[in-house]
């Protein structure tokens, strides 16, 4: 009886800890996707650092207090350390995480492409980006190639511009104007990518 706990304990540590490890493995491959011309489905599964880290934390130290029992207490001063340090990361993450009213445009590419011109629109009250910020993203494709490009991302700073219009001026082209400049991006016909126009 005791062998076949010790043996099932042992598939368990096992279990949590290749959970852990995956976990900390999918949350770096959505942070990639989440670049400007990344996955967009990824992207927004596992680009989630509360979650994921969160997890693989709980995991492996739940893993290392049913390994060996003086060894998990070695593993939990570690733990505690690395517990610290990822809350204080997640805080610094969690301060930049400001309550925002948001709304999103989409508007089609015309003839039927499959691409979408996306606008974001967050007004934030407080913290330290309050006032307006705008994203305009190209999405293009769809299941699991879906990419999504970023072309502008306006307002960042008090002072910066504010967007007047983003659209589709043609069918492979997209302008975007703001109240201080205008920008015109022609779409690549091979990779569906946003090259600015000279």
């Amino acid at each position: 009886m005791n062998r076949r706990t010790s043996r099932g304990r042992r598939v368990l540590v096992r279990l949590l800890a290749a959970g852990g490890l995956a976990a900390v493995l999918l949350y770096t491959e959505g942070q990639w996707e989440s670049r400007s011309g990344g996955r967009m489905l990824v992207a927004d599964l596992f680009n989630r650092p509360e979650l994921l880290l969160g997890g693989a934390l709980a995991a492996l130290i739940a893993a290392a207090w049913l390994g060996d029992l003086r060894a998990a207490v070695r593993t939990a001063t570690r733990a505690v350390t690395v517990t610290a340090g990822v809350v204080f990361l997640l805080g610094v993450v969690a301060v930049h995480k400001v309550s925002a009213a948001e709304t999103r445009s989409r508007e089609d590419a015309p003839a039927g492409a499959e691409s979408a011109l996306v606008v974001v629109h967050r007004s934030y009250a407080t913290g330290p980006e309050s006032g307006e910020h705008w994203q305009v993203l190209l999405e293009s494709g769809d299941g699991w190639s879906a990419r999504r490009w970023s072309l502008a991302d306006i307002g960042r700073d008090q002072g910066d511009a504010r967007l007047v219009e983003a659209s589709w001026t043609g069918r492979s082209q997209i302008t975007v104007v703001t109240d201080s400049y205008r920008q015109v991006f022609n779409l690549d016909q091979d990779s569906g990518e946003p090259v600015l126009a000279r």
